[in-house]
Parts: structure tokens; sequence; C-alpha cells
């Protein structure tokens, strides 16, 4: 969902000659035809004409964008460089992380110059063909990247709390990397079908928009919200949970054993598992916000300056799915070793990623160690790799 679509649904302007627009945020209106048969070229451009927004804010913006292009680029093709080159790594967990990677690498390389073409010119500027495709596809990536966020959550409960019996098998995976992308693009179709390129000539500007039918559409937000936000999110919150509760209850029985012991490695999994579902809120839920505001406003009589206040719910929301895309490889890399050792080894990723230092361990002789010192030595758990 772009700006300048809602801001040609919403703002309500009085034009000269006593000519006015009629509320866009009318859900049986869409677009109202009252003023769309109006001849505009009698009339000057009802608002301010800047075409492109001042330089210290396109230099500003766009060095704010920069660094989640190289991250992301870097990490999202250092990381799935890594899972190819590798035969070890090829497991169904890293498949679907390395889908996920594909799908945030186009977000990050062409997403922010879509999101910066659509900032930048007060006139849409793509044409008819980028009306129709920016849409689907930004969107279509998008739920590619959650939908595989969704799979990883479902593979990784399946190996630590049903003891890989459920696991996700390698075809089963493969079919799975392929029917997120079909899904994707099916979901994506309606902003192809029913987005539309205008061109509007004033007296003084020829006004160019892009602009969309609320009345089909609309339900479709809503739908798009549930599938890209809710659903892997309440899938994450059950997974990872569970995946906690199943920890807690290894360690009071290690505890309660013979020989008790401490899973100390249970804090950094509740800590890894809780900053994943945390970046995720933080970064996607901001797009549902605009969904909600811009369902109140469908509602409402257009007043002046909410313009403004959808602008920054647009930009900050649009900005956090995107840097979203860029932290993701880095997040699921290093929440698992193998992949951060590949990471912290490729000229791509070394310098994002902070290699541990490897100890030397001293060799044990076995001989030297009397009963009571090898009653002390205990099995190492098999959820701590």
């Amino acid at each position: 969902m772009d700006f300048w679509i809602l801001l040609n649904e919403s703002s309500t302007v009085d034009m000269q000659q006593s000519i006015r627009m009629k509320n866009p945020f009318d859900a049986n209106l869409g677009r109202s035809t009252e003023w769309e048969n109006v001849d505009t070229s009698k009339y000057p451009f009802p608002s301010e004409i800047w075409v492109i927004r001042s330089t210290w804010e396109v230099i500003l913006k766009i060095a704010s964008v920069l660094p989640i292009m190289v991250i992301g680029s870097l990490a999202n093709g250092g990381l799935i460089y890594s899972v190819i080159k590798q035969k070890s790594l090829h497991t169904a967990t890293n498949l679907l992380i390395a889908n996920m990677c594909v799908a945030d690498f186009g977000t990050c390389l062409i997403g922010p110059w879509m999101f910066l073409c659509y900032d930048f010119f007060q006139n849409y500027i793509l044409g008819d063909v980028g009306c129709r495709l920016d849409g689907a596809f930004v969107h279509a990536l998008t739920l590619v990247a959650v939908f595989n966020l969704s799979g990883i959550s479902y593979n990784r409960v399946s190996a630590i709390v049903f003891n890989r019996s459920n696991k996700l098998s390698l075809r089963t995976t493969c079919i799975m990397l392929v029917f997120t992308w079909i899904s994707a693009m099916v979901v994506a179709i309606p902003l192809i079908c029913f987005r539309h390129y205008h061109e509007r000539q004033w007296i003084n500007y020829l006004e160019t928009y892009c602009t969309e039918d609320t009345v089909l559409v609309y339900p479709y937000w809503h739908i798009f919200a549930g599938l890209s936000v809710w659903a892997p999110l309440g899938i994450m919150a059950i997974c990872y949970s569970a995946i906690l509760i199943k920890i807690d209850r290894y360690e009071s029985q290690a505890l309660r054993s013979k020989y008790p012991i401490v899973v100390k490695y249970k804090g950094r999994v509740a800590q890894v598992l809780a900053l994943i579902v945390l970046v995720f809120i933080l970064c996607r839920v901001p797009f549902t916000a605009l969904i909600i505001r811009r369902a109140q406003l469908l509602k409402e009589t257009s007043k002046a300056g909410q313009e403004e206040t959808l602008y920054l719910l647009w930009y900050s929301s649009r900005y956090l799915i995107l840097a979203n895309a860029a932290i993701n490889p880095l997040l699921y890399g290093c929440s698992s070793s193998s992949l951060r050792k590949e990471l912290a080894s490729c000229p791509a990723t070394a310098w994002l990623i902070r290699k541990k230092k490897e100890h030397e361990s001293k060799p044990c002789n076995v001989s030297h160690l009397n009963p009571q010192n090898v009653r002390d030595l205990q099995p190492r758990s098999p959820c701590a790799s």
C-alpha cells in the first residue's frame, strides 16, 4: 500500500470556481465520479506545486536508505551463497532461511528505489506498468519472506519439541519453497488488476497518479495483513513458546536426576527467540496500523492536515519493512552456529559478524581420572547443538 495512492484517495480540496471534490474515503465511491468528469483543464491546480522535495530532504532520506540497501544486499547474498556452497548446510531449516533471503534480497535491492520514487516526487513517475507491478512485486516478496518464516518456526518446533518425528524432509521442503512463491504471486494478483494509472491536465500542471478501486481492494488489505503479519506472528509465538516450554521441562528433569545439571543455554535460547519475535512485531505491525487507520478514514469526512499524519505512518511502516528485510539474514544467520561460522568467514559479511574466539582445549588423560572425577562428567544435552 503506497502513500500517494492513499493521498489521491483521501485529499479533499476546494477547487476554484466553486468546484469541490467529493469525499474519496466513501467506501462506496472509491475515487468519486462526480469530479472525475469535470474538465480540470479549465482550472488551476488546487494545491501547491513542488514537483520534487527539497535537496536536503532528498539527501537525508537517501542516506537513511543506503545502509538498508548495502547491508541487506550483502547479508542476504552472503547467506544465500554460504548455504549453496556448503552441502552440510543443505538442511530443511537452512533452505527455508535461504529462500527467505532471496525474497529479502529483492526487497533490499529494488524496494528502496520504488519507495523513494513514491516519496520524492509530487507526481507518480513510474507510469502504468509501474503502477500495476510495483505493489504486486513488493508485496509478493513480503509474503514469500513471511511464509518462509512460518516454515522455519514449524521446522524448529518439530525438531526440538517432537524429537524430529515431524521434521520437514528435503523433498517436502523443496515443494514448500516453490509453493511459497506461487502462493505469494497469487495473493498479489489483485494489485495488478485493480490499480490504475491516471493523468489529469490542469491549466498550469499535468497531474499523474496511481490509484486503486477501494471498493474491491479494501477487503483485500485486511486479508493481506492477516497473511503477512498476524498469521506468521501467531505461528511464531506458538512454536517458540512450545520450544521454551520443552527446554524448561528438560531442565526440570535434569535437575531432578541422580546427577543434576543446569541447562545453561536456556536463557540464550529465550533471548534469541524473544528478539526474533520482537523485531517482527516492531517492523511489521505498523503496516497493519496503516491499514486500520485507512479503514477509519474511509468512513470519515476528510479533514485538513490528515495527509501529514497519514504520510508519517506510511513512511515509517514502509521503511521498517525494508529494514526488516536487511535484519532478517543477520538475525536468523546468527541464531545458528553453523550459519554464523560461514557468515563470519564470507568476505561479504565478515565485517558484519563478530567472529567468536576459539579456545584451545587441553587433552584429557582418562588414565589420571579417578572414579570420583568420572562421576562429575555429565553427558551433553542433545538440545545444546
